[in-house]
């Protein structure tokens, strides 16, 4: 028996021997493949053949979520996997040729993809069977190597892995068209008068010449806490409107508008002294606003719900933030505030109570 991939030949170098193929597989066929042990992915270290890493479960379950989101409206972008065939292949007329039962297909790029088809497969037989057969009828695109040795293999995954660099997140959510937290953080960037032609939608982080309010990364982590069982793309409308209000709520009551558009040696100088646009600040106003949501406060009473922040010292080296463990006092005396899960909970904690979701105590 013959697998028989349609493919196109590509020269890798000036010799004839360094010969790859361009092809694909149905995804129905990477399954049977891995199931039949010819699709053999070398990444057990105890192994003398490992040229892959180790295989990440939660990543293949997010690329088997991945396809089952996107597939019927054909937004399912793969990359090709990467093959080294053993032994090399027949090439004829626009087809490789390969003996089912003693070729060795190792994958030197692809393996968390391969295993999220197969678990894509696996849920959709048990939850929508009848949609089985067409998910397995869709292809991936497979570059081939013919015949490389162990060290060009262990070569290739290397070179490849190497060569590719992820986007910044703030980039990611800027292209990103299905996350319902994405969709609603991008609104607020031209509904929020503050937010308006004010956050960085590129770069991860804020540098020392960015005169940027905060990063589309942040935001997207402030709405992500906002609604944080949010799923479904629908009905958005009304979630943006009281997003909107909440956030222009807030930015009118924080006194002296330290929202507002700066040149870049303003914002500098304000990051240094101003706690109220640092990330933290940012993440744990949208764990308040998710308080406010469960506490179904309508959009017209949020600035009266929130008119308490503008007693708030908003100072870095504030009384209040060290005594509530969100800054700590640096080496050289200065206030320092980490972004990490602790410092967004304890500032979370001190505007509950300022708002009144909680009784204020010992705040100085």
């Amino acid at each position: 028996m013959e697998l028989v991939l349609r493919a196109v030949s590509v020269r890798r170098g000036v010799q004839e021997i360094h010969q790859s193929y361009v092809g694909s597989l149905f995804f129905g066929d990477v399954v049977r493949l891995l199931d039949d042990e010819r699709l053999y992915i070398p990444n057990s270290p105890d192994l003398p053949d490992l040229a892959q890493r180790k295989l990440n479960p939660t990543r293949v379950k997010a690329i088997a979520r991945y396809i089952l989101e996107t597939y019927q409206d054909g937004t399912t972008f793969f990359p090709p996997i990467c093959v080294n065939v053993q032994p090399s292949p027949t090439y004829r007329d626009g087809s490789l040729y390969l003996p089912y039962h003693s070729v060795s297909l190792r994958l030197t790029d692809g393996q968390h993809r391969c295993f999220g088809i197969r678990q894509a497969l696996k849920d959709i037989q048990q939850q929508q069977p009848e949609l089985a057969t067409i998910l397995s009828n869709l292809e991936i695109g497979v570059l081939l190597y013919a015949g490389l040795p162990l060290e060009e293999e262990r070569q290739a995954f290397r070179d490849q892995n190497l060569l590719v660099q992820r986007p910044s997140v703030s980039l990611s959510h800027t292209f990103d068209q299905r996350s319902p937290t994405v969709l609603i953080a991008k609104s607020l960037l031209q509904r929020v008068p503050q937010f308006r032609n004010n956050v960085e939608t590129v770069e991860n982080g804020l540098g020392k010449h960015n005169p940027k309010l905060l990063t589309l990364s942040t935001l997207v982590t402030a709405t992500q806490r906002m609604f944080p069982s949010l799923k479904s793309v629908t009905d958005l409308e009304p979630l943006i409107d009281w997003a909107t209000t909440f956030w222009a709520a807030t930015a009118s009551i924080i006194p002296n508008d330290p929202w507002r558009v700066m040149n870049k040696q303003e914002r500098a100088t304000q990051r240094q002294d101003l706690l109220a646009v640092s990330a933290v600040v940012f993440q744990a106003l949208g764990m308040l606003a998710h308080d406010l949501l469960i506490e179904r406060v309508p959009a017209e009473d949020l600035v009266k719900w929130l008119g308490r922040l503008g007693e708030i010292d908003w100072q870095r080296d504030s009384q209040l933030w060290r005594e509530r463990g969100v800054t700590q006092v640096g080496a050289s005396g200065e206030p320092i505030i980490s972004n990490t899960k602790t410092t967004v909970d304890a500032c979370h904690r001190v505007l509950r109570e300022f708002v009144g979701i909680i009784p204020v105590s010992n705040v100085s």
